[in-house]
């Protein structure tokens, strides 16, 4: 606990593990028997308590067969059984918290971080929560937590705390022994006044005297105060259930103080791999005599048979991917104001669209508004996928930070079945608004260059939803929000350049405009409205300079092109977005 400021989440984060970047020093700890809840209490929305439990044991413990038995008796246990039919979002704060710490109980872990778990919680429900904590810590468990500054109520709950300020430590040991702690430097705790909020607002108003004494008393936490008459009464702290020896670290104080640093761990030198298989596979009896070479290798085949056991308990990376790809599209389908939203987006721009270009694509004296009309949809097709999950997207990166650090899933398997997932929604969407406004246009009625020019549109679709991904991975929505249409930008002024002088385009902007999807996207539609031999088109005036399609080609320079190398080019900047998505989610996602 401390003062805003003080250092406690930095702190939790690298005991946790949730931060390894900028951190120095050695910290021994089972990290497969530990989980961390954030002060966010962020669960994936449009799903049930339940649902949610139910997510937690499939992906935590997939061999199970008792598993509704399970989620019952956690839910009774955190008082939630009554809630389970309820979405997640819409929880109180207090429900939240429990709701975090039962989809974690699932795995039963042996240490709990929590960070601030009373914050935006009124006084009752903070208790509760604590009163909960406590309960679990009786159970043998450890439960680590930051808080800010704990009513007098909360403040008792605690069996030791470690008090910051200004990244030091001013103390620590049983809060009962705060005001003999500060009677050693002359401060009298007021009658009537919490121990808590005292030696906290001593530290905020502190001009940087009493800090480093309070600091130096404690060793910055090398010694726990625990006064004679609470040792003798069993509470001597956390150096009490430690056990071992104690590493001597400067000579006590006094009688009042503990060595809290203890040595738990042998240090062995650094040896190389063999040494080490060597040593892994040289066993030594009660006398000292080496066990033969056939017991050896039994013991070796004894150890790999373990490991095999311990990674048959967790998951497979292809069981993940279909539990996630469920929850996923299940998620899809609830999103009812979503799903209405983006099909009148799409039915109305493919309806004015067609309005727009209505009968126009077999009009010869129209070229420009033949371009006109690739081009737009081609830039409809990119602002829409990309805009999206720049806007979505940020909120969903928290939850899966913090589900897979808690290794609920590996990111792998997440990616997976999020590229899989927007698919049947994202094809079904485009090829509404690509039909509608192919039709009305009044292109061919031929069903394999409708099939060409639906696929140019949907492979547009899946490059520009990768371009907003990466970004939505990278940057808020704040950010995200002004990153997106700067990106795009110079995509779009790609896309449109050198027309009218495509013949004289230089050759170094003619590679440049290769890696503007948007133009490759326009020139392989075009392409295909087109190309293949299409018949001449309508002339109603005298003359129709372009009214044989191979005229209009020859004019954009683009007749010698083929259509399996426009979709390569494109195929490769899907796979380059997809990759730097990839890579985004990993950097969001690592410590």
């Amino acid at each position: 606990m401390g003062p805003s400021g003080a250092g406690k989440s930095s702190l939790l984060n690298a005991l946790s593990g949730l931060r390894t970047s900028d951190v120095s020093g050695h910290i021994k700890i089972e990290r497969k028997g530990s989980c961390y809840i954030t002060q966010d209490d962020n669960h994936q929305t449009l799903l049930t308590v339940e649902e949610l439990m139910e997510l937690s044991c499939n992906l935590k413990l997939p061999h199970c067969k008792c598993k509704a038995e399970l989620i019952t008796e956690i839910l009774e246990n955190l008082n939630l059984n009554h809630r389970r039919n309820i979405f997640a979002e819409k929880l109180s704060g207090g429900e939240r918290k429990r709701l975090s710490i039962a989809l974690e109980l699932v795995a039963n872990p042996k240490i709990f971080f929590l960070d601030e778990p009373t914050s935006g919680l009124d006084e009752v429900t903070a208790a509760q929560c604590i009163r909960l904590l406590s309960q679990l810590a009786k159970q043998g468990r450890t439960i680590v937590c930051t808080i800010h500054q704990p009513s007098a109520t909360i403040f008792n709950y605690f069996d030791s705390i470690f008090v910051l300020a200004s990244g030091q430590c001013v103390y620590q040991g049983p809060p009962s022994a705060v005001i003999p702690f500060l009677r050693h430097v002359h401060i009298e705790c007021p009658k009537y006044y919490s121990p808590s909020d005292y030696i906290i607002e001593l530290c905020d108003a502190d001009e940087g005297k009493l800090i480093p004494l309070l600091s130096d008393l404690t060793g910055n936490g090398k010694w726990i105060y625990a006064p004679v008459q609470q040792q003798q009464n069993g509470l001597n702290g956390v150096s009490e259930v430690n056990g071992g020896e104690p590493t001597p670290v400067s000579k006590p104080h006094s009688k009042d103080f503990q060595q809290s640093v203890r040595t738990f761990f042998v240090e062995e030198p650094k040896r190389s791999r063999l040494q080490h298989w060597l040593a892994a596979g040289t066993n030594f009896s009660t006398d000292g005599t080496l066990i033969g070479g056939v017991t050896a290798f039994y013991e070796q085949v004894k150890t790999f048979t373990k490991l095999l056991d311990h990674e048959s308990e967790h998951s497979s990376g292809f069981h993940q991917f279909s539990v996630l790809l469920k929850m996923m599209l299940k998620r899809t389908m609830r999103s009812h104001v979503i799903l209405l939203i983006q099909f009148l987006h799409h039915l109305l721009t493919a309806l004015c669209f067609g309005l727009i270009f209505l009968n126009l694509g077999n009009q010869g004296s129209r070229m420009f508004d033949h371009l006109k009309f690739c081009i737009g949809v081609i830039i409809i097709i990119a602002y829409t996928q990309v805009m999206l999950p720049i806007l979505s997207f940020p909120m969903e990166i928290k939850i899966v930070r913090k589900e897979t650090f808690n290794r609920w899933y590996k990111l792998t398997p997440y990616y997976m079945a999020l590229n899989i997932s927007r698919l049947p929604l994202q094809i079904f969407l485009n090829m509404i608004m690509l039909t509608i406004i192919y039709w009305m246009s009044g292109l061919p009625a031929q069903w394999w260059r409708f099939g060409l020019f639906a696929s140019i549109g949907l492979m547009t679709s899946l490059i520009a939803e990768g371009m907003g991904l990466a970004i939505g991975m990278t940057f808020s929505i704040t950010n995200g929000s002004a990153v997106g249409p700067l990106a795009i930008a110079p995509l779009l002024g790609l896309a449109i350049y050198g027309f009218d002088f495509a013949a004289q385009i230089p050759y170094g902007m003619n590679l440049l405009m290769k890696f503007s999807y948007v133009r490759v996207g326009v020139v392989a539609l075009i392409l295909s409205v087109f190309g293949f031999d299409r018949p001449e088109l309508e002339c109603d005036d005298i003359y129709c300079h372009f009214g044989d399609p191979r005229v209009l080609l020859k004019f954009l320079d683009i007749e010698h092109l083929s259509m399996w190398y426009l979709f390569s080019i494109l195929t490769v900047l899907m796979l380059f977005y997809r990759v730097l998505m990839y890579l985004s989610l990993r950097r969001r996602c690592g410590t």
